[in-house]
């Protein structure tokens, strides 16, 4: 139709010689060449989109006016050089001619050939001129465009490094969301680029920041409650040093009800805190799911080179790094709960083996424990020995054992998140997928098995065979052979107690593979995350511990009431140490009325700040979702 159509020819000479060919004054064929090896995948494709591209040109053939012209030039400059010669050669209409007018003829003549031969080359000297122009200004642009992308990498680096010394994990996500907004459009791009999980996040957050506060509270009134009950066990033992059974009867009834207020506690801190690290786990698990899709769709854009693909491929990367950092952040706050979840009890077993030196089998059974907290973790009737010096012949078959022991070397709430499902239920019928889950996540804390794939295939043999791989590192790290293990009826579903059996095999395989000075925390490989302080323990490990000194107290009390019983008997008790003991009994039952009274102001109390933080909470979401309407608004309107 006459309109000058621009088609971006590659940058080369001969491609600016032939672009009017090329661009649609002859028909063009092109071909091109392709290999079927393997190994030469990316160019096959890299050629195919080419070819691709190029067969989308079309092209209309018309007549070479230019052709013509230069043979019509050519026949002239053959007729003027025939005339010069006979111009020189005095025939022809130069005979009756002077010298004088032969030379302004013959000066004529080659004029006008120099004229046809400028002509001639001219054409050829225009595409020269044009193709250098295009070239420098390729050249200007391309450094432009350099300029324009560092500029926009340092900026983002800047950013980047701005959200890691802020290390807030709620910034980090308004970040991501505010930068993937300004993204350009992509085709089949992840849910991640769309702002929608960014947005999940936040909400997964504010919860967990909720249960992050709740769980500070609990902590603190742990300690409170530990104070109160190492009070009491100093009462009874400085009252038995002298002798005064009277009092050490009435601190050792203290301790008692103490220690109940303390199981409940740590009840309550358990609670909290498998609640507070599945949010956590979850929010980990969606995080580390939206890295995995971005590097898949960031391997379908890398081959592109054309500009606008390499800019949309620089964002994507800027986004990969700031999930990265959303990631890493996100542990934090795992490890922060886990810590907030531990409580010191370096002084108090030793207060109270201390003082039950004639209770000799109670004290010996909590001193094991404090010498490996570990064991506390550990049903009743498993060994009393660290898990890497376990055997084949030491572990069984039933979810509690199973979910113990491997609790030593992994977090339950990540592989629970999901599912929305305790523990002790998956492991009641685990499901095969849930096995390779378990072995992928002891793999990530401990580095065993070695070789081995965690991901789910498609194809039964491939699954089979994922469960012998298993199977034979377990069996090759232990040096047993565990015939008893039939990977069929595991995708059946069938021998649940083999399966079990199987994984408490895995976990202490896991633990004899680690360095001997290498102890990881449940939930990271060594070294990941921080160790707790000497004497801290984490709340899983509590309940034992607090039945191991409960039992102690209690075969205390039974020798002491004994002690008590004689000295009245005797006569060596008089009436001012009985009065002494009824009044330090009404002060112990005055004590309690205090602090039930002060336990429920402080309920109070927090209900009303929890609600006006949840009102504030309201107020802001309302607001954000005002502006996020207005936006949209804003964007549906082309004038603005």
């Amino acid at each position: 139709n006459g309109k000058k159509v621009f088609i971006p020819y590659r940058n080369s000479k001969l491609t600016r010689v032939l672009q009017e060919s090329l661009g649609g004054n002859s028909l063009c064929t092109m071909l091109a060449t392709l290999s079927p090896a393997a190994c030469n995948y990316e160019e096959t494709m890299s050629t195919l989109r080419y070819a691709n591209r190029a067969k989308a040109i079309k092209v209309s053939a018309t007549k070479n006016e230019e052709a013509s012209q230069i043979s019509r030039l050519k026949a002239e400059v053959e007729e003027l050089k025939k005339k010069l010669e006979s111009s020189g050669s005095g025939v022809g209409g130069a005979a009756g001619l002077t010298e004088a007018e032969k030379e302004a003829e013959k000066q004529k003549f080659e004029q006008q050939l120099k004229d046809m031969q400028g002509m001639m080359s001219s054409n050829w000297d225009d595409k020269a001129k044009l193709s250098e122009e295009h070239d420098r200004r390729m050249l200007k642009l391309r450094e432009e465009r350099r300029i324009a992308a560092q500029v926009v990498e340092e900026e983002r680096a800047r950013r980047l490094k701005l959200l890691q010394e802020k290390n807030d994990l709620e910034l980090s996500i308004r970040a991501l969301i505010d930068f993937v907004l300004h993204l350009p459009k992509f085709e089949k791009a992840p849910t991640v680029l769309t702002g929608e999980l960014p947005r999940q996040w936040l909400k997964m957050y504010r919860t967990s920041r909720q249960q992050l506060d709740e769980l500070k509270e609990q902590n603190t009134l742990m300690l409170v409650f530990k104070h109160g009950f190492d009070e009491d066990v100093k009462l009874w033992g400085e009252s038995s040093e002298a002798a005064d059974w009277g009092l050490a009867a009435t601190g050792l009834n203290r301790s008692l009800l103490k220690l109940e207020k303390l199981r409940k506690a740590t009840d309550k801190l358990l609670q909290l805190e498998s609640l507070s690290l599945s949010s956590a786990s979850e929010m980990r698990s969606a995080v580390k799911g939206s890295l995995g899709e971005l590097d898949k769709f960031k391997e379908g854009i890398k081959d592109e080179h054309d500009g606008k693909q390499i800019e949309k491929a620089n964002a994507v990367e800027e986004v990969h790094r700031m999930l990265a950092l959303v990631l890493g952040q996100v542990q934090a706050k795992i490890d922060e709960l886990a810590q907030l979840a531990s409580v010191e009890m370096a002084q108090t077993p030793d207060f109270v083996l201390q003082f039950s030196q004639g209770v000799q089998e109670e004290a010996q059974a909590l001193q094991a424990m404090m010498a490996d907290p570990s064991l506390a973790a550990m049903p009743v009737g498993m060994p009393a020995k660290p898990l890497h010096e376990y055997g084949a012949e030491d572990v069984s078959d039933t979810p509690e054992t199973t979910e113990a022991l491997l609790g030593q070397l992994i977090r339950w709430e990540g592989l629970c998140a999901k599912s929305k499902k305790s523990p002790a239920d998956l492991l009641g019928r685990p499901p095969p997928k849930f096995l390779l889950d378990v072995a992928k996540e002891v793999k990530e804390a401990t580095g065993f098995p070695p070789n081995f794939a965690g991901d789910w295939p498609d194809a039964r043999e491939e699954k089979v065979a994922r469960l012998v791989s298993l199977v034979d590192a377990v069996s090759l790290e232990l040096g047993v052979e565990l015939d008893f293990f039939d990977p069929e009826n595991v995708l059946k579903g069938k021998e649940v107690p083999k399966t079990l059996r199987l994984l408490q095999l895995l976990g202490v395989a896991a633990a004899r593979h680690l360095p001997a000075d290498a102890v990881p925390g449940p939930g990271g490989a060594p070294g990941s995350a921080p160790a707790l302080p000497p004497g801290v323990m984490p709340a899983r490990q509590l309940p034992a511990i607090l039945h191991a000194m409960g039992r102690c107290i209690k075969a205390s009390k039974v020798q002491v009431d004994l002690l008590k019983a004689n000295a009245v008997a005797a006569g060596d008790m008089g009436a001012d140490a009985v009065f002494q003991e009824q009044l330090a009994e009404l002060e112990r039952q005055l004590e309690e009325a205090k602090s039930a009274r002060r336990k429920q102001e402080e309920a109070i109390a927090d209900a009303e700040r929890h609600l006006e933080e949840t009102r504030a909470e309201a107020k802001q979401v309302q607001t954000e979702c005002e502006l996020t309407a207005k936006e949209d608004a804003a964007g549906d309107d082309p004038e603005l």
